[in-house]
């Protein structure tokens, strides 16, 4: 793979054509090598044996490739292992989740699919996992992960939990409006809009799969010093300029808010495009 260095070269030469020798070149595109599909059991599962259409429930920790490392893992780039609960469950299958996982789950010969306490490791080429797409650092990192660069081949460990038979989850639709419930009211004074609040949250994706909605945390200051918000849409997203006056200070507020009044369908730190969102909100103070 070219360096950063010869990229910068390259199009130095293109806007200095007299100092590399004439006529406008194309850069040449960036080819990452990419390592073969490849799966291996570590632990073979004795319990039921996943097939497509099932619900299942995994523990995964993905690994950026690294073709010096003995193993061929390189940087962690995500993990339910680390956040201490399974991912959210999901079909295998129906394509669902990217290629590579569907594969891996149910394998490809002459690897059957996997059984519960199953554990198996597959490294996949990029066109199995996000292609061409990046995915850039969360915001908070408490586990240390790093960016996931285009047309990175990954290796992912992963262990089969539980798997549903043939039974496709009772899903929840999101809300299509703005959705707010008070679990405590404050006794302090109230936000308008347009002022600046000292606020702590938590944000979930929105998961219709789960009794309480809440699918993986991908932000939160809980536990941490409250910020300040102004309530402008220049500051913050919408779904707060209009969710949030009206709370007292000392409340606690969830907002469920739907793509339009989120970040809509754009990619946003480690927030999907048109995701929906659930915050759950704690009013420190208003000024």
């Amino acid at each position: 793979m070219k360096s950063m260095f010869q990229y910068i070269a390259a199009v130095a030469c293109v806007a200095a054509l007299t100092a590399c020798g004439g006529g406008a070149k194309t850069p040449t595109a960036v080819v990452v090598p990419q390592p073969d599909f490849k799966l291996t059991d570590t632990v073979v599962g004795t319990g039921t044996q996943a097939a497509a259409g099932d619900l299942v429930v995994i523990n995964f920790t993905g690994y950026l490739y690294d073709s010096t490392k003995a193993d061929f893992k390189g940087s962690k780039v995500e993990s339910s292992v680390d956040t201490g609960k399974p991912a959210t469950p999901f079909t295998v299958g129906v394509g669902s989740v990217v290629t590579g996982w569907d594969q891996s789950i149910l394998g490809v010969a002459p690897f059957a699919a996997m059984k519960i306490g199953g554990k198996r490791t597959a490294i996949l080429p990029a066109a199995l996992v996000y292609g061409a797409g990046t995915r850039d650092v969360p915001s908070p990192n408490p586990y240390g992960y790093v960016a996931i660069p285009a047309n990175s081949p990954m290796v992912y460990d992963f262990e089969l939990v539980n798997v549903v038979k043939g039974t496709v989850p009772v899903v929840v639709p999101p809300p299509t409006t703005l959705q707010s419930v008070d679990t405590l009211v404050g006794t302090g004074a109230t936000v308008a809009a347009g002022q600046t609040v000292t606020a702590n949250y938590a944000l979930y994706l929105y998961d219709g799969t789960r009794a309480d909605l809440r699918g993986p945390l991908v932000q939160t200051t809980i536990g941490a010093a409250a910020q300040d918000f102004v309530l402008t849409n220049t500051n913050v997203i919408t779904g707060w300029v209009q969710g949030i006056p009206g709370m007292k200070v000392g409340g606690k507020r969830t907002l469920t808010i739907p793509p339009g009044l989120g970040y809509g369908a754009v990619q946003h730190d480690t927030i999907p495009p048109n995701s929906t969102l659930i915050f759950d909100i704690v009013l420190v103070g208003v000024k």
